[in-house]
């Protein structure tokens, strides 16, 4: 009898322990579940492809020819280049999928150009308005966030120009009071092109 319990016991142990490593090895396939991506993308040559998850970015060189070749973490991808010399990102409009064991081949894409702003004015304040102009590298479209601290949360009108020079008024602010902002600058008011300034402020007139 007791021969059999301890049998008994044995038997039960051993298979749990076959379960936990059936258990275990599975998770490890999942998170080790990749896939490829090549291409080539002669307007990114000598630059590097920026592959964005919801949760990582990857970087995969580009040789002089527009060549590229990486292997990546299933998931789904958004891509852009970055400039070798000024280290701007160019979007392109294209998503990809990455699954276990595919190859995804890249060999053509729409390049769509992320404005960059290269300078902010402030060249009129009153006491319940002022005047903001900013420059930016390409033609662009683009807005002002503003309000009293750095969340902002007020937008002024967006501009549907594209151009190079800029120039918002704001209209209705408060007498002698600090106000926060930043202009997003955008492609066609595209989501995936919106380049950020950091933060400025001004004060009112009393």
């Amino acid at each position: 009898m007791n021969k059999r319990f301890i049998l008994t016991v044995i038997f039960v142990f051993v298979a749990l322990i076959n379960l936990v490593g059936c258990s275990s090895s599975s998770d490890n396939d999942l998170h080790s579940e990749s896939g490829f991506i090549t291409g080539s993308l002669l307007d990114a040559a000598s630059s590097n492809i920026v592959a964005t998850s919801d949760s990582s970015e990857y970087i995969i060189p580009v040789d002089s020819q527009g060549r590229f070749s990486a292997s990546l973490p299933a998931g789904v991808y958004s891509l852009s280049y970055r400039a070798a010399e000024s280290n701007k990102l160019v979007l392109t409009n294209k998503t990809i999928v990455v699954a276990n064991n595919v190859t995804i081949s890249i060999v053509d894409a729409d390049l769509v150009p992320q404005p960059q702003v290269l300078n902010v004015n402030i060249p009129v304040v009153n006491i319940g308005s002022a005047i903001i102009e900013w420059e930016t590298d390409i033609e662009s479209d683009g807005y002002i966030e503003y309000g009293t601290n750095e969340l902002y949360g007020v937008s002024s009108y967006v501009s549907s120009e594209l151009s190079k020079r800029h120039r918002v008024q704001l209209n209705s602010l408060m007498a002698n009071t600090t106000y926060h902002f930043r202009v997003v600058a955008s492609r066609h008011n595209l989501e995936s092109t919106r380049f950020f300034t950091q933060d400025y402020t001004f004060t009112t007139s009393e």
